[in-house]
């Protein structure tokens, strides 16, 4: 059985963060906002790793180049060297996600 969850995207969130945060503008708070992302995504496109305490570690992983095979057909197919983003989810969040279990 497959259990479905919700999905948010970045203006969901950015929306639960405006109406939580009321000391400063909306335009500031959504420049903040977006200002994170972007420079979290400088930093993962540069091959850093990120650690944000209580949350996780997002890492880029380069993976090398390999043969696999076409599940349609079973035919050997050459699959390139790239990198790729991994996530780590902290002890914290593994506790609150497997507490409604």
């Amino acid at each position: 059985m497959r259990i479905r969850t919700p999905k948010k995207n970045k203006s969901d969130i950015l929306k639960t963060f405006l109406q939580s945060e009321t000391d400063l503008t909306s335009k500031i708070n959504e420049a903040i906002f977006n200002r994170f992302f972007d420079i979290l995504e400088k930093n993962i496109s540069d091959h850093v790793s990120i650690e944000l305490r209580n949350f996780g570690v997002f890492k880029s992983k380069f993976m090398k180049s390999r043969y696999g095979s076409d599940p349609r057909n079973k035919k050997k197919i050459y699959i390139p060297s790239k990198w790729k983003v991994t996530f780590k989810a902290s002890e914290n969040i593994n506790k609150k996600l497997n507490e409604k279990i």
